[in-house]
């Protein structure tokens, strides 16, 4: 990798052939690994994978019993709020508490802190497609929306994900400004259970960047109603 007053230049090797590119910035994105090497985890019988992360149950406990791993460490997914449920659960689970359900991934939510914001939440059209379930669709942009254009944040969308009988809401996209913010109108309503037809239930407040969402509810809604 070069850079200068002209950018930066990047040459890598790809399928045996020598590559250059160069563009106006340079975007690092080389993921993150467990830092569990100083643990001396083997010493007490605790298995981890080959990248070094702590291989757990669904209840946060490792392959000895009495302990217990949690967050970045054991991951699946690196978010904070999923740390402490799981370090939550770990601790329930350790002092003997009955009534426990596991971590919940198909409420997972993410959001990428960049310009635009992109969050999401729920299950996706690709975990989805990949499991063979049927599922409902529908989108709308930013840049047709009145608040947004007002703000001028016309670069984005809000797309519903739902099950085609009921509405049943499984997942949600968002991207576009304070799409962080937005994705949490979904947060309530899918660890319910709710329909499109439930939120469609619900005040929405003009003019506000929010009521965007309810666009795709009505469009779900309606191919349910055909």
């Amino acid at each position: 990798m070069a850079h200068d007053r002209r950018g930066c230049t990047v040459r890598f090797r790809h399928d045996g052939k020598l590559i250059t590119r160069r563009a106006a910035h340079l975007f690092n994105a080389l993921g993150r690994e467990p830092n569990t090497a100083g643990l001396n985890l083997a010493a007490a019988g605790v298995r981890t994978r080959p990248d070094g992360q702590i291989v757990i149950n669904r209840w946060q406990q490792t392959n000895v019993p009495h302990i217990y791993a949690a967050g970045d460490c054991s991951g699946p997914h690196e978010i904070v709020h999923v740390a402490i449920q799981q370090a939550e659960l770990a601790a329930r689970h350790a002092a003997g508490v009955k009534v426990l359900k596991p971590v919940d991934w198909s409420l997972l939510l993410n959001v990428v802190f960049t310009d635009p914001q992109l969050a999401t939440i729920g299950r996706l059209e690709r975990e989805l497609d990949e499991g063979g379930v049927s599922y409902l669709t529908a989108s709308y942009p930013f840049n047709d929306h009145g608040k947004s254009i007002l703000m001028d944040a016309n670069y984005g969308y809000v797309k519903v994900i739902a099950e085609p009988k009921r509405g049943r809401i499984l997942g949600a996209e968002i991207v576009g400004k304070d799409a962080g913010e937005l994705i949490h109108a979904f947060s309530g309503p899918l660890a319910m259970k709710a329909t499109v037809f439930d939120l469609l239930r619900a005040p929405w407040y003009h003019p506000t960047l929010a009521e965007i969402i309810t666009y795709p509810l009505e469009e779900i809604a309606d191919q349910i109603k055909r």
